[in-house]
Parts: structure tokens; C-alpha cells; sequence
């Protein structure tokens, strides 16, 4: 195999697909890129048998073949070499020889012989949506995903498609995000799945530019398609839980406040906290709130005042400030924030007070209890 294409192709094309391959891997050889060259047509492919990821770029083809390329080194060499054609050939010997104008580079490779096979995927019905919008509703809900490998059904982004809305749904049980957007043009019957969250992730940095993502389904997979670019992910089993049956229906205490300002106190709050627990204190009373925090162990504390309207019974409550910075930077409409609110102990509803057009966010967040 033998071929010549820009720097910046190279590396534009390429490193979208760097987000699939793993860091480290008992199989080697999904270090790899595998490539295919017929004609003027190179096409790369990722995988970590979890989720693959396909792109095709046009080259100057010079020798039809396939090879494996070392994703890390290929593109740590690509990213520094000048924005001049680079001449790419597999050895016999099963080297990688890098070519650009008086520079030459070799790079060691796995056999391509030893590359596993690729899943493929039923096209039968897809959806089509707006990439801003999907990538949008990535951003939205990915921060409350969980860890926890334990509850595997939580370590996924939960989609559902509706004939006039599609949904996304993440929460680690200490915070939930909710997004619903509507759309048209999907006639098909309405589908669930959960998507594992590195696949997200790849997705909605698949989404640059103007244009549409195509969403292909499969039995136990799901497919992502922007321009070239094709990602295929195996879905996560099980059954997401019921997370319309935690968000309260009757929250009457209404805090609204400054997003910004809000932000700035919880984050200095944050600074002196205790760094295990994260617990800030809020006192709620009618037109202003007090953050209070301290750390009993390292002696630290501090608290200031801020403006607010707070509808309801005064009352004290706690929260991990990491995960109420998490909430605030999700919301990006209007200039303030609105926490409906329960009891010191119940899960509390946060909304933006102008919502995006055709779009409906909403977050939940459970409070500690305090000291």
C-alpha cells in the first residue's frame, strides 16, 4: 500500500477516529488504524471491539493493499510535520515509511493479518437529525453519566426516539439530566436504547460543522453517520431505570437567582470545602441566600450573602458543590437559574428560566446531608 495526501488532510481525517482507539490494550493490535486503499479512496477504521469508527479520505493512490498504522505514532509524527504532501507506504517488511520532502521516518506496525473483523449494520431505517442539536444534547447530559461499573446500565447515556421528539436521559443517582427536542421527519415506531458513554463522546466530536448526523439502528447496535465518517457502538444490556418516577411533581419552594453569581460564590465556597464531602450549606429566606461552608478538619471556613427570590418555607440545605457547578455550567439561556425544591432531603428540579427553542432541559439534584 502506497499513498500521498496533505499534512492537514492526514491529521484532520484521522483524528477523529483517535478518540476510539484504546491507550492501552492486552490485543495490541487495536493500537492500530487499519487502512484500505483502492484507487484514491483510504479508508480508516478504529476500533476497541466496543465501538468502531470508519472514515474515507481521498489521496493520491499510489498502490492498492491494506496495512495497519500506529494511531499514536502515526498521528504525534503527522501533527508536526509542515502542511506539505506526505507520501505513506506499508513495507514488506512490515514497516510504515513516512515521506515529505527531505524527511523520512519509519514506523514498526502490527500485521494487518491479525486485525479482528469489523461489525457492519443494518441500514434498514434511520433517523436524521440537525449535528448542532445532537451534539447540544451530548453536551447536556453527559457530566451526570456514571462511573460506576457496578451499575453498568447507568455508565451510558439512555436515547429515546419519538415520532416528534428525541430524549436523552443520563444520572449517576446523585444527579439526572433530562433533554427532549423536537424534530420531524421520523416516522418509524418509537425506540430506547443506552449508549455507552465514550461513544458519546466520539459522537459529538464527529459533530463540527454545519449539516445532519444520520442515526442507523441495528439489533443490539447503533450506527452514527456524519459526512464519511461512520461510528457503529455496541449498546449497553439491561433496562435504564425509571428515572420519570425520582423527578418530583410538587416542589412549591421556588429559589431563582443569578447563574453567574451563583457560580462565582458556590466556587469560591468550593475552594474551602472539605475536599471528600464538597459540602456547602445554603439558608434560604425570602430575598437573599447565605452559602456557608467549613472544614472542620483543615479549620477552613467562609460564607457570603447573595441576592435572590426564594418563594416558600425558609430552609437549610446541603449540597456537594462539584456537583452543583456541574448543573450551573449546563445552563446557558437567560441570565438566571431556577431551583425547585422540596425538602432538605428531596431531589431538587433545575431549570433554565428561557429554554431553547424546541428544546426542554431539565436537571435534578439530590443534597447531602448536613453535618
Amino acid at each position: 500500500m502506497k499513498f500521498s495526501a496533505s499534512q492537514s488532510s492526514l491529521q484532520n481525517g484521522l483524528q477523529p477516529l483517535a478518540g476510539v482507539v484504546p491507550a492501552k490494550s492486552p490485543m495490541p493490535v487495536l493500537t492500530h488504524f487499519l487502512t484500505q486503499l483502492a484507487g484514491n479512496t483510504l479508508t480508516v477504521t478504529a476500533t476497541d471491539l466496543e465501538v468502531s469508527m470508519e472514515t474515507r479520505l481521498e489521496v493520491k493512490g499510489l498502490k492498492d493493499g491494506r496495512a495497519l498504522l500506529p494511531a499514536r505514532k502515526f498521528l504525534e509524527e503527522i501533527r508536526v510535520f509542515p502542511d506539505v504532501m506526505v507520501t505513506v507506504e506499508a513495507t514488506e517488511n512490515g514497516r510504515i515509511k513516512l515521506n515529505a520532502e527531505d524527511k523520512e521516518y519509519n514506523l514498526s506496525a502490527e500485521g494487518v493479518q491479525n486485525y479482528p473483523k469489523v461489525p457492519t449494520l443494518d441500514e434498514a431505517e434511520a433517523f436524521v437529525i440537525d449535528r448542532a442539536k445532537l451534539k447540544r444534547m451530548v453536551e447536556k447530559t453527559i457530566f451526570a453519566v456514571s462511573r460506576d461499573e457496578l451499575r453498568p446500565q447507568l455508565t451510558g447515556i439512555y436515547l429515546k426516539i419519538f415520532p416528534e421528539e428525541l430524549r436523552m436521559v443520563s444520572t449517576d443517582g446523585h444527579r439526572l439530566a433530562k433533554i427532549n427536542v423536537k424534530h420531524s421527519g421520523y416516522t418509524g415506531d418509537a425506540r430506547e436504547c443506552i449508549i455507552p458513554s465514550k461513544a458519546m463522546n466520539t459522537v459529538a466530536r464527529m459533530c463540527v460543522g454545519e449539516g445532519e448526523v444520520q442515526i442507523l439502528f441495528g439489533s443490539n447496535q447503533l450506527g452514527f453517520r456524519v459526512g464519511n465518517t461512520t461510528l457503529i457502538t455496541k449498546l449497553i444490556e439491561g433496562r435504564y431505570p425509571n428515572y420519570e418516577a425520582v423527578i418530583p411533581s410538587e416542589n412549591k419552594n421556588t429559589l431563582t437567582v443569578d447563574r453567574y453569581q451563583f457560580m462565582q460564590a458556590v466556587l469560591r465556597a468550593s475552594i474551602v470545602s472539605n475536599e471528600i464531602s464538597r459540602q456547602i450549606r445554603l439558608k434560604l429566606t425570602g430575598d437573599h441566600m447565605k452559602i456557608m461552608v467549613e472544614d472542620i478538619e483543615q479549620g477552613n471556613e467562609g460564607q457570603e450573602t447573595l441576592p435572590c427570590v426564594y418563594t416558600g418555607d425558609p430552609m437549610d440545605i446541603g449540597y456537594n458543590a462539584g456537583y452543583v457547578l456541574d448543573v450551573l455550567k449546563q445552563i446557558d439561556m437567560g441570565d438566571e437559574v431556577v431551583f425547585e425544591l422540596g425538602t432538605p432531603t428531596s431531589a431538587g428540579i433545575v431549570k433554565p428560566t428561557e429554554q431553547e427553542e424546541d428544546e426542554d432541559l431539565l436537571m435534578l439534584i439530590m443534597p447531602v446531608r448536613l453535618n
